[in-house]
């Protein structure tokens, strides 16, 4: 009852902003055959290039540590930001916690007395709204207590946050990431964790050789913060490992992802000449590259049609989970819609205008044609001045690209479609709260015209009716003619935005990379090409079974155990299914259960959970409830009906 009571408190504070991936496991460490490049470089030109990921929100991590690390004399030399200080620190685990949104320990900053405070008046003044019908709650409380719960994620107009925060950035290659020896064994923070969000590992030995980690950068960034010096620390990231790396490169190909395509657009506004910027690729992997229409939904407070009925019946059970979402349902129809309405909206404007809107970083995910309307919203300044910069330079992105690729760089884009917002992902749930949701053809965060810049498209439930001169996709909801570089994109239906664990994209990209594949032509005979990805694919996610059912059955083979002929056969068709690059969604996971199903025989996966006649019981009333209580009182709260 305490997790309802606490969702209950705080959910509309974070109704837009529960966007945290979980990559929290260990990272695979299947062994693969090697497969060398040429003795001169694994570069299909034979010159050698860094591959540089530049992160999204849900690869690039902040860590908070104990206050006493800022006082005078805390080091010897510098301070907590400078990485002879903190890279220690994190190798040896001493944080207070990690994330890649928003704190890790939100609910731990309510302990702040004016924290408390406000939230005691919001409550209070909630439940006042339940009886007297009038909202008095005030926009005030809402600001502190959005400011204080998110404390951690403010950023001044300096661009700096908290200085107990440190979003880590490691200027050499991932086999030098710093670490620590643990019995005898070497561990590093870093290296997992890189591994853990862009699980490439395997994929980089096979394509790139023994010494694939010398090859590998990734540049961090914190969510929020100033978009220049986003772009300067990218440049002078890049100028760094330029001039000293272990392979000979003398440029980088930068593969960004999500959030990390407007770092690499302001980057190539900034840099357009290839002699300054030292790019030789861009591998785009469902990069935000013409901002998103959830963000502009979000600023403006445009919700879904039916966003009543979502809220009283649907998406707070979704993410909550059974039975206490049903119980949250029931609880919220204590508060008339025109009161709870109030307070939402007061709630998202407290975390637009404290949050998204003093942080540049995230203004620049706003599509540009909806920016006049935005600018309005943006009460700073400085503020103002990073993002008109930002918007001049992406109103001619098209143009900043045919420049680009005039001088020898090449563009390549990895998509998701066939979405709408917020359709699988509990994190992601409440953004069918959004207007476009039911609008949008999206990977569940980025419209496709976006992560495929130009791709025309209709919502993910439709078809184009006016089908001539179009080049659609099997499902005829978008049309890849339109697209700025309709033959070096490849999309993936019903992906979800986080594509790191489509083993099929992420092979894709290194090959993409490597500059063994340039455009569709190169791949799409599975007949006669070496390499063969379909430019319409689908989905996958193997995360499952790379993190966890493959390391566990290897483990058991290594004690001398065997197999049967069915269950090797059965294992020998996993790995047949990973390295086949056209993905089936439904029969891939329909694989990965039959082998779940095999290691719960073989004592190394436990069966699922089966409730007690007590927790069937109770979801079974919960379930009564709410479906009698959408009946009866529709979209509506419960004084709503009776007055």
């Amino acid at each position: 009852m305490k997790k309802a009571i606490s969702l209950l408190l705080c959910l509309t504070m974070i109704l837009s902003a529960a966007v945290i991936p979980a990559f929290a496991e260990e990272p695979v460490q299947e062994e693969i055959p090697v497969t060398l490049g040429s003795p001169e470089s694994p570069f299909a030109e034979g010159e050698n290039s860094l591959v540089v990921f530049v992160t999204g929100i849900g690869q690039s991590w902040s860590y908070l540590f104990d206050e006493s690390y800022l006082e005078d004399g805390a080091f010897e030399n510098g301070t907590l930001q400078d990485y002879e200080n903190y890279a220690p620190l994190i190798a040896e685990g001493k944080y207070e916690v990690r994330w890649n949104l928003f704190n890790g320990n939100i609910l731990d900053n309510l302990k702040d007395p004016q924290a408390i405070w406000a939230a005691l008046k919001i409550v209070f003044n909630l439940l006042l709204s339940a009886i007297t019908r009038v909202n008095t709650i005030s926009q005030k409380d809402c600001d502190t207590l959005v400011r204080k719960l998110f404390k951690y994620n403010l950023v001044d107009e300096n661009g700096k946050c908290n200085q107990a925060v440190v979003t880590p950035r490691y200027t050499m290659p991932v086999s030098e990431y710093p670490g620590i020896m643990k019995d005898g064994k070497f561990e590093s923070e870093a290296k997992n964790r890189f591994y853990r969000s862009i699980p490439c590992e395997d994929i980089c030995r096979e394509k790139l050789g023994e010494n694939y980690e010398d090859y590998l950068y990734c540049y961090n960034y914190c969510a929020f913060s100033y978009t220049s010096q986003n772009v300067k620390g990218l440049h002078d990231f890049i100028e760094t490992i330029i001039a000293d790396n272990k392979v000979g490169a003398k440029d980088v190909v930068l593969i960004p992802m999500s959030m990390g395509a407007s770092v690499v657009s302001a980057y190539l506004a900034k840099y357009p000449n290839a002699s300054d910027n030292h790019v030789r690729r861009v591998v785009s992997i469902v990069g935000c590259w013409l901002g998103s229409d959830v963000i502009y939904d979000l600023i403006t407070k445009k919700y879904a049609d039916n966003s009543p009925d979502l809220f009283y019946n649907g998406i707070i059970a979704e993410m909550i989970g059974k039975p206490w979402g049903s119980v949250v349902n029931a609880v919220l129809r204590i508060f008339p819609k025109k009161g709870l309405r109030g307070f939402i909206d007061m709630a998202v404007d407290s975390l637009v205008k404290n949050i998204v809107l003093d942080a540049p970083s995230l203004a620049a995910l706003v599509p540009c044609d909806n920016y006049p309307e935005i600018r309005n919203y943006i009460k700073s300044e400085v503020v103002l001045k990073e993002t008109d910069a930002y918007y001049e330079a992406q109103s001619t992105l098209k143009e900043r690209f045919a420049a680009l690729e005039a001088q020898g760089i090449t563009f390549s884009f990895i998509n998701g479609y066939g979405l709408p917002y917020g359709a699988i992902t509990p994190d992601y749930n409440v953004f069918g709260f959004m207007y476009h949701a039911e609008r949008t053809n999206s990977d569940e965060i980025i419209n496709i015209s976006s992560t495929a810049p130009g791709t025309s498209c209709v919502a993910y439930n439709q078809q184009f009716t006016d089908t001539e001169g179009r080049e659609l996709s099997p499902d005829k909801s978008i049309d890849v003619s339109t697209a700025y570089y309709k033959d070096s994109c490849w999309y993936f239906y019903g992906q979800k935005h986080e594509l790191e664990y489509n083993n099929t994209a992420i092979s894709l990209a290194i090959e993409l990379a490597l500059g063994n594949i340039k455009t569709v032509a190169d791949c799409d005979n599975p007949e006669e090409d070496d390499f063969y990805y379909p430019q319409f694919n689908g989905a996958r996610n193997v995360s499952s079974l790379t993190r966890d059912y493959i390391p566990q059955l290897e483990a058991y083979l290594k004690e001398g155990k065997t197999l049967t002929d069915d269950q090797q056969k059965l294992y020998d068709d996993v790995k047949a299914m990973l390295k086949c690059t056209e993905n089936n969604y439904e029969e891939d996971n329909k694989l990965i259960d039959e082998f779940r199903s095999m290691l719960v025989d073989l004592g190394l996966q436990s069966a699922p959970a089966e409730q007690s006649g007590f927790e069937k019981g109770f979801e079974k009333f919960t379930d009564g409830l709410n479906d009698f209580n959408v009946k009866v009182f529709g979209s509506k709260g419960f004084l709503d009906f009776f007055i």
